[in-house]
C-alpha cells in the first residue's frame, strides 16, 4: 500500500449515526450456547463472570494488567463468529481475538447469565478445526478494511519452525496481528491481551508497535535466527535489546505497520464522528458555499489533529501537515445530489508520517 491515502470514502448514515470507536478497546470472542455481548471494566468483574475459562481470563488479565489499557473489554459469545462480529460491530471495539480450542482437550465454556452469575450449563466447543473461527474473524475484519484481529501462539521452537504454515492459515492478511510469546498457549493469550492493553490505547500516531514494553510478558528464549524466521512471516515476538524488554516488530501478517493502519482507522472514525456531530448539532447546513465551508473546516480540523498526533507527515518547508482537502461547489454538484441533499464533493489525501525502526551509522576512525 502506498503511504499516500487518497481513496477513503467516509459515508454518513443519518438514520443510523456512526458510533465513536475507542481505539484501544479489545473484544474477546468465545464459543458459547447463544450469541451475546458483555462489557467489563476490570479483571475482577470478568473473573467473577467467566472464572472457569482459563484462556479467556489470561487475555483479560494481560489486557487489564497494563497501565494504559482501554476503558473497557468486550466478551462476545458466539455460535457463528462472523455473524456475532457483524451484530456487535457497532459496540466500539478496535481489536478482536478469538479464544482457540485445544484439539487434545475440548474446552468447556461457561458463559455468564443475564444476572452476571456464572452459568452452570457448560457448552463443549467444536474442536474439529481449532483455527477455523480465528481465521473466520480475521477474514471478516479484512473485509471491513478497518480494525484488527489479534492472534498468537507460544513462542516455542516447534511453533517458530511452523511459522510459515501458521501464516498460510490467514494469508497476507492486512488486518491481522500475529504475536508469539510465552511457552504455553495460556501465556500466549496473556501476551495478546497485554500487547493490546499496552499499546492500543496510546494516542494513535504517537507510538509504533515495535520497541514496546508489555507488563507481565517475559522475553522469549529464541535465537536470532529463530526470531528472524518469525519476522519473515510478519510475526513478531518479545525480546531483550540493550537490556530493555520490548516487542521485536510491529507489522500485520500482510506486512503493513500496525501504527500506520491504526492511524488510518483513527482518521476515518474521527471524520465520521465529527461530521455526524456537525450535521446533528447545526440547525441546518445549507447547500451553498457557507455550508460546504463548514464541512471543509471540519475535515481540515481532523487532519490537523492527525498531524499533531503524529499520524500525518509534516512538510518541512511549511511546517504544516502534508494533506489536502478539496471541495466541489454547489454549481459543480449534480442536480440529483442537490435534490436528495447528498453532498459527495469532498476529497482528501494525506501522507503518513511513518517511523524510524532501524538506524545505520557510518563512521570513520582516524589513527
Amino acid at each position: 500500500m502506498s503511504n499516500i491515502l487518497s481513496d477513503i470514502t467516509v459515508k454518513l448514515n443519518i438514520e443510523t449515526p456512526s458510533i465513536p470507536v475507542n481505539m484501544g478497546n479489545l473484544a474477546i470472542f468465545v464459543k458459547g450456547a447463544k450469541q451475546n455481548v458483555e462489557t467489563f471494566g476490570s479483571y475482577e468483574d470478568l473473573q467473577n463472570a467467566y472464572g472457569s475459562n482459563e484462556l479467556l481470563k489470561q487475555v483479560a488479565n494481560g489486557y487489564f494488567s497494563q497501565d494504559d489499557h482501554g476503558n473497557k473489554l468486550f466478551v462476545v459469545t458466539y455460535t457463528d463468529v462472523a455473524t456475532a462480529a457483524s451484530a456487535y460491530y457497532p459496540e466500539g471495539w478496535e481489536f478482536a481475538t478469538v479464544i482457540p480450542t485445544d484439539p487434545t482437550a475440548p474446552v468447556t465454556i461457561l458463559p455468564s447469565s443475564e444476572e452476571g452469575k456464572e452459568n452452570t450449563q457448560p457448552v463443549t466447543t467444536d474442536t474439529t478445526n481449532v483455527w477455523a473461527d480465528v481465521v473466520a474473524l480475521s477474514n471478516f475484519i479484512d473485509g471491513k478494511n478497518e480494525r484488527f484481529a489479534v492472534v498468537g501462539m507460544a513462542a516455542t521452537p516447534e511453533n517458530v519452525e511452523n511459522a510459515a504454515e501458521f501464516k498460510k492459515k490467514f494469508g497476507n492478511s492486512p488486518r491481522t496481528i500475529a504475536f508469539f510469546s510465552g511457552t504455553t498457549q495460556a501465556e500466549a493469550e496473556y501476551g495478546i491481551g497485554g500487547l493490546v492493553g499496552a499499546v492500543g490505547n496510546e494516542t494513535v500516531g504517537s507510538v509504533t508497535w515495535k520497541f514496546r514494553k508489555i507488563g507481565g510478558v517475559k522475553p522469549v528464549d529464541l535465537t536470532v535466527t529463530q526470531i528472524q524466521k518469525l519476522h519473515e512471516s510478519n510475526i513478531f515476538t518479545y525480546v531483550t535489546k540493550a537490556g530493555l524488554d520490548q516487542t521485536s516488530e510491529g507489522k500485520t501478517l500482510g506486512g503493513e505497520f500496525v501504527d500506520a493502519l491504526h492511524g488510518d482507522d483513527w482518521v476515518k472514525a474521527s471524520l465520521e464522528t465529527r461530521l455526524q456531530q456537525l450535521l446533528s448539532n447545526a440547525k441546518k447546513i445549507t447547500y451553498d458555499d457557507a455550508g460546504i465551508a463548514q464541512i471543509d473546516a471540519t475535515v481540515t480540523a481532523v487532519l490537523t489533529d492527525a498531524t499533531n498526533n503524529g499520524i500525518i507527515s509534516i512538510n518541512p518547508e511549511t511546517n504544516a501537515g502534508q494533506f489536502t482537502v478539496k471541495t466541489a461547489s454547489r454549481a459543480q454538484s449534480s442536480k440529483e445530489d442537490i435534490a436528495q441533499r447528498n453532498y459527495n464533493g469532498l476529497q482528501f489525501s494525506y501522507t503518513r508520517s511513518g517511523a524510524i525502526h532501524t538506524v545505520k551509522v557510518n563512521g570513520q576512525i582516524n589513527i
